[in-house]
């Protein structure tokens, strides 16, 4: 588990050199609450002087005349067309320069009119967006929005480039330059915004693809809206509760269509919760410059849900030992229910909680049996395995959560001393959630395959969807994610048959045809604190590259002939048919995969590779694919 978290011994080292770690281990280990664990943690700390004393960041900002003469001569080299040292200028610039200032928006601007002209246009955007809402001057913002157009342009994205145009022109009022001046640059900026309009139009006329609303198949179901109405929840020996299909499920059919309860961004993504949409050029907060934004409305949405609380904060928590992203996101979360509830409503929240018996089958759902992705105690509910972590563990997120605590205060925000064990012990339960649930559930996972033509995914965002959290895993899942990698909304689609009374499984990524048992166990036991009973766990089925060994074995003789058949196509098909154009043939990928289900038995090469093939089309077929829930 240590290897997992950054900076692991940062806290112990220091106890471990005082000569009390062993102590403090014996010592934590003997208490029941987690108000106690945290209160003792806290204590110790301060004890050992391990707290910062201030916010005050000790950074002296440049000279405005240094700053001025360095882009100065970052312009001497842009006018000889020396484009790359004069943006390694500019950046000098802007170093240390106060971001609140205009000589550093005017750096911002030039460095983007560098990176234009050595092609690197998203660069260029991100400086032309971060200018636009920096102190430029007035009079010059008619270059930035027609430096963005054009720069939206060389990327493709006309209808952007259509409106930064038009920006461009109302904006063109402001400029101080001379009337004919003025009238040349609009014919020429109206001149583009045309064009883009004539290729939105051709474009609208080759585009013939349909939009697809999903539904879940059978409908919403009555107690969990965003799951199906052909599952239900049940209870089993080895794996605790889990999702059972109540009728044969297809593959293809749509079991869950889930919101995040919480999200936060790793790259080009929105901040705000509410959104979470990739951005090519995002925006910065203009006073932390770490948290970006796709506009100006999500920016101000997200400062009210709690981002003007967190962002006196933002660079120590992404200092923080452990999973920075992560612990990003469990500010976020308390914050977000803090301003919502307020703080007494929410520790008795929290305290009760802690305090309550929950039977493990109702765990989650409100007082009307409903259980729901959008509600606190739906999510602060999820399984956390906190009793099954080790004390050094559990004391490295008590040490992270009295930090983060301890920023907060600092900030001003006002938690006295009766709530201060509360707060704490339920930012404690927040990141051990968020550390047993977001990983798996992250918006782009990477999943280990064994086909060597499949690109191996970034994740652009840590998410946390409390219903699709019901889903046990399997190395042999039959149900995956369906629709873009950046989708705020997850839709999860049957990828294999589900007979009546299966479970519903997803893969944490891992995944039988690419881990041995060994290690797959190992993964499951350290990563996840359970022991995997799955099919090619308990059978140890081989991984891929051995499965050719495994012949095909018919179990319904009356069906040889036609099995044998169709796989000779099915071969011919791999053969003709590239990766990208799967998503074309899946009715025939799911015909051919629920005749070997029903005659061939497992492992078997090609029902492997159709499934992969499933896996793959479900990712890239959905390109035009607008989701919802069922009505």
């Amino acid at each position: 588990m240590t290897l997992e978290y950054d900076n692991f011994f940062h806290y112990s080292s220091r106890l471990l050199m005082a000569e009390v770690l062993g102590d403090v281990y014996v010592e934590m280990s003997k208490m029941e609450s987690a108000n106690s664990r945290f209160m003792f943690t806290r204590g110790l700390l301060h004890k050992h002087k391990m707290l910062i004393p201030t916010l005050d960041i000790d950074i002296e900002y440049d000279h405005p005349i240094m700053s001025t003469s360095l882009r100065q001569n970052g312009n001497v080299l842009f006018n000889a067309k020396f484009y790359t040292e004069a943006a390694k200028i500019y950046t000098k610039s802007l170093t240390g320069s106060n971001p609140s200032t205009e000589y550093y928006a005017l750096a911002l601007a030039n460095r983007s009119a560098a990176y234009f002209h050595m092609g690197q246009y998203e660069l260029c955007l991100k400086d032309v967006r971060c200018a636009m809402y920096s102190n430029f001057p007035s009079k010059l913002a008619y270059k930035l929005y027609e430096r963005a157009g054009h720069a939206e342009r060389k990327l493709g994205f006309v209808e952007r480039a259509k409106q930064s145009y038009a920006v461009c022109l109302t904006r063109l009022d402001e400029a101080d330059m001379s009337a004919e001046n003025k009238r040349k640059f609009r014919a020429a900026v109206e001149i583009a915004a045309t064009e883009c309009e004539e290729l939105l139009t051709a474009e609208r006329k080759m585009t013939t693809k349909t939009h697809r609303v999903e539904h879940l198949v059978g409908g919403r179901n009555e107690n969990i809206p965003a799951l199906s109405a052909f599952v239900e929840l049940k209870m089993s020996e080895d794996m605790g509760r889990g999702v059972y299909a109540t009728r044969d499920i297809n593959p293809g059919d749509v079991v869950a269509i889930d919101e995040p309860y919480i999200g936060g961004p790793i790259r080009d993504v929105c901040h705000y919760n509410g959104c979470l949409k990739l951005e090519i050029a995002p925006i910065c907060c203009p006073k932390c410059l770490l948290v970006y934004y796709c506009n100006k409305d999500c920016m101000d949405k997200d400062y009210k849900d709690g981002h003007h609380l967190e962002c006196p904060i933002i660079y120590f928590i992404k200092s923080t030992p452990g999973n920075t992203r992560m612990n990003e996101l469990a500010m976020k979360w308390f914050l977000k229910e803090y301003l919502k509830m307020g703080l007494k409503k929410y520790c008795s929240i929290v305290d009760n909680f802690s305090e309550s018996k929950i039977d493990p089958m109702t765990r989650g759902f409100d007082e009307s049996g409903q259980y729901k992705s959008d509600n606190f105690l739906t999510a602060y509910s999820l399984d956390n395995r906190e009793n099954k972590m080790s004390i050094d563990v559990l004391f490295f997120f008590n040490c992270i959560a009295v930090d983060m605590l301890h920023y907060l205060i600092l900030s001003g925000v006002k938690i006295p001393n009766l709530y201060m064990g509360s707060v704490g012990a339920s930012l404690v339960h927040i990141l051990t959630v968020l550390d047993l649930n977001s990983r798996k559930l992250n918006i782009n996972s990477p999943s280990v395959s064994f086909r060597r033509d499949r690109k191996l995914t970034l994740t652009i965002a840590l998410t946390l969807y409390p219903t699709i959290s019901l889903f046990n895993h399997s190395c042999d899942a039959n149900i995956k994610r369906s629709g873009e990698i950046s989708d705020r909304i997850r839709v999860m689609k049957a990828i294999q048959p589900i007979p009546k009374g299966t479970q519903l499984c997803c893969t944490y990524g891992i995944m039988f045809k690419g881990h041995d048992k060994e290690s797959r166990q190992k993964l499951c036991n350290d990563r996840f604190y359970f022991k995997c009973y799955c099919q090619p766990c308990i059978k140890n089925w081989p991984t891929f590259n051995f499965m050719h060994l495994y012949a095909l074995n018919i179990l319904n003789p009356t069906m040889a002939d036609i099995v044998s058949s169709e796989c000779l196509k099915f071969v011919k098909f791999t053969k003709s048919v590239e990766p990208k154009d799967h998503c074309q043939h899946l009715n025939y990928l799911y015909s051919f995969i629920k005749l070997l289900y029903a005659n061939v038995k497992r492992p078997f090469a090609l029902y492997e590779e159709c499934l992969e093939m499933i896996y793959n089309a479900h990712s890239i077929s959905t390109n035009a694919l607008t989701v919802c829930e069922h009505p």
